[in-house]
Formats: C-alpha cells, structure tokens, sequence
C-alpha cells in the first residue's frame, strides 16, 4: 500500500468517524450495529466518499457478516483493522460520567450548601 493510497483511507477514516456515526443516530436511532443499506443511505446523504465503504461496514455491522459485506466493496481492509482506525478518529464524547452530576464521583455545593464541617 502507498503513502497516498494510506493518506486517502486516513482522510476517510476521519470524515466516516465524525460523520456516519452521528448521522446513523439522529436517523435510525441510536444502536450498536446497523443494516447494510441503513449504512449505505447514510454515507449517500452525508456525501461520505463510497470508496470506503468497508470502514463503514466494520464500524457498524457484527463481525460475523463483515465478510459477506466487504467481498463487494471497492477495497478491503481486515475488520478489526478498519474498526481500529475509525475508532482513532471518534471525536471524544461531549458527554462523559464526569459532566453528569449524578454520575460524578465529586461532592458538588450549590446554593445553600457550605464546604465547612459540622
């Protein structure tokens, strides 16, 4: 594999990681795998370079049908190793158990509350 051809899958890598994922949630709901056309609906609207499609079979399909799905896309490239490189490029999750009050491990004092002891 060349440097532009791992440039190009990087990119793409990139553009799937912070696109396809959000748009399979608004429009399908939010889930751990989705059906195979649903991921290729959502690379047509997002205008995701359909080249790279496999990057999007392996980040939201089961691995166990990854084969069948892969065969007929234009490149291939290893499961685990296309859901490893999407994953490099996941914007972090703006909604994490340290920004959830109740999910927090930190004592937090609002209004009416004083830090001194009894």
């Amino acid at each position: 594999m060349g440097w532009l051809h791992r440039l190009r899958l990087r990119r793409a890598a990139k553009r799937y990681a912070r696109h396809l994922g959000p748009h399979l949630s608004r429009a399908y709901g939010l889930s751990e795998f989705y059906t195979p056309g649903q991921i290729r609906a959502a690379i047509a609207k997002t205008g995701l370079n359909a080249k790279f499609i496999v990057l999007g079979y392996a980040s939201f399909s089961p691995e166990d049908g990854f084969a069948a799905l892969a065969s007929g896309a234009p490149i291939y490239i290893p499961y685990q190793d296309a859901r490893d490189l999407v994953q490099r490029f996941r914007p972090a999750n703006l909604f994490s158990a340290s920004a959830n009050a109740k999910a927090s491990n930190f004592v937090h004092y609002g209004a009416g509350h004083d830090s001194s002891p009894d």
